[in-house]
């Protein structure tokens, strides 16, 4: 049995006559005729009572053609799938992210920009720090990452990086500090003695090694006092007045009450969220989510 007999069989079976069919097909009578036998054969019992003014299913007949028209349906699904995905328009992308990335409106616009466009590619979304990301895309374990990467951890050179768009550390204190009585922004160097919280079981190559990179270029080592596992949590603590914190731009977008942002004077404060992938592992869908990510960078 193959695909062509039962695409016979089917317009048989719809037009009740061999003549009308075999038009259809554009085919002559004999050559249909012989594949319709040679389907029965296969099957072992008759598709057709023959008659003079035309032809009719049997049991076996019917029951035939719903699955041969599920069969028939579900190979045209795959085909056209199989073609979308040749053409970049179908498929998987696995996306790593970190835990900040979410917080900037940006990464869901780009998300949903995305899944709109291609709703047809899959995105499998993973959390994992800029590090971890860097390991599993160099290992062909990820397809993409949003990342930020730091001077503490040089992301591999086989990596592209796309730089999405800026996201500085800044100070996050609670709203009666001290260092909040000047405006403007705050100078490293005056977070000397304040008790720091930091992230808990955080690796010194990501965000907090960017800190204690941060402190160490102005001349100290941060007194880390309390760890926690979220950003959330950690702007709680500053505003239970535990300590001060150094986070991306992006936490602000945390409402947390009774806490105050301020940007930090020190080069060494910039930082970026970007794009990364393993160029030796490019595909139409993966370059596709690339423009729409840059695309969407740009207009933010």
């Amino acid at each position: 049995m193959d695909i062509r007999q039962l695409r016979y069989f089917i317009a048989v079976a719809e037009e009740l006559n061999f003549s009308k069919a075999a038009r259809r097909l554009n085919l002559s009578q004999p050559p249909l005729s012989l594949q319709i036998k040679a389907l029965e054969h296969e099957v072992g019992a008759p598709l057709f009572l023959r008659q003079r003014r035309g032809v009719e299913l049997t049991q076996a007949g019917q029951i035939l053609l719903g699955h041969a028209r599920g069969a028939l349906a579900e190979l045209d699904r795959a085909m056209g799938t199989a073609q979308r995905a040749a053409r970049g328009e179908a498929g998987l992308l696995r996306i790593g992210y970190t835990g900040s990335a979410p917080i900037h409106a940006s990464f869901s616009n780009i998300l949903r920009r995305f899944s709109q466009t291609y709703p047809e590619i899959r995105l499998e979304l993973l959390h994992a720090s800029t590090s971890e990301q860097a390991e599993m895309l160099t290992e062909r374990r990820l397809d993409l990452g949003f990342l930020r990467p730091s001077p503490v951890f040089p992301l591999p050179k086989n990596l592209t990086i796309r730089r999405l768009w800026p996201d500085p550390l800044e100070l996050f204190a609670p709203k009666d500090h001290l260092l909040l009585r000047k405006r403007g922004a705050i100078a490293v160097r005056t977070l000397a003695s304040q008790p720091f919280i930091f992230f808990a079981n955080a690796s010194r190559r990501g965000l907090n090694g960017h800190v204690v990179h941060l402190c160490g270029e102005a001349g100290f080592a941060p007194k880390v006092v309390q760890e926690a596992e979220d950003g959330g949590a950690i702007l709680g603590l500053v505003a239970a007045g535990f300590g001060i914190a150094v986070l991306p731009n992006c936490y602000g977008q945390i409402a947390v009450r009774d806490v105050v942002q301020r940007p930090l004077t020190s080069t060494e404060a910039k930082s970026h969220l970007c794009l990364a992938y393993n160029p030796d592992r490019t595909s139409d869908q993966l370059m596709r989510f690339v423009e729409v990510g840059s695309g969407a960078a740009m207009a933010a």
